[in-house]
């Protein structure tokens, strides 16, 4: 039969699912991958960070769904951290021991600007002095999520740390010369008359 396929060296597998139902299906899929050491990005879903906690349509706490399946698991707060909590996290789980690993998207950092500041971004008249408190809270929160998010971001080859083993580490489990035929083994030798006079060696 044909061997099977061999992953190519340098990439991992990327796997995108909606909130809630979505990433909980994920989880057998992520125990497979944390068991077989393989390189995994699983990119999901979730409320707007302004709704996390407050009952949002399908708003559970996803992280710790993870957090003992992946090497990382992180959640991306503004816009401006996408493409470094990408690449952090892509290099996470090609190093060392490969795995899965896991990065949450609300959904405010996926859309563009004038969408989430028409839906969140509070009206345009508010009467009272606490209307217009709540509409420069999310004012200021609609900047703060997308400040810096038009500036340029690092695209040199990730840093991904693979381990070497050491001499002292090769050289491991390798059984030094001895006399005695039984090294390495365990066993009872019986010399003499029998079990009752006799001289037990063990050999461990």
């Amino acid at each position: 039969p044909p061997p099977p396929p061999h992953f190519p060296a340098g990439r991992i597998g990327v796997a995108a699912v909606t909130a809630g139902p979505g990433v909980t299906n994920a989880v057998t899929a992520i125990k497979n991958a944390q068991m077989a050491e393989s390189p995994l990005l699983l990119i999901g879903g979730a409320a707007a960070s302004l709704q996390k906690g407050r009952g949002a349509l399908q708003d559970i706490d996803q992280l710790s769904l993870f957090k003992t399946l992946c090497k990382t698991c992180v959640s991306v707060r503004a816009v401006r951290d996408i493409v470094p909590t990408f690449r952090k996290a892509i290099a996470t789980a090609q190093s060392g021991t490969p795995g899965p690993v896991f990065v949450e998207l609300p959904i405010d950092v996926l859309y563009p600007f004038h969408v989430v500041e028409k839906e969140i971004g509070g009206t345009k008249s508010t009467r009272g002095w606490r209307g217009k408190v709540v509409q420069w809270y999310l004012q200021n929160y609609v900047r703060n999520l997308f400040a810096g998010a038009w500036e340029p971001r690092d695209v040199s080859p990730l840093p991904v740390q693979v381990p070497l083993a050491t001499e002292d580490e090769v050289g491991f489990g390798v059984t030094p010369p001895h006399p005695h035929p039984w090294i390495g083994g365990f066993g009872v030798s019986v010399g003499g008359g029998g079990l009752g006079g006799g001289v037990w060696n063990w050999l461990i």
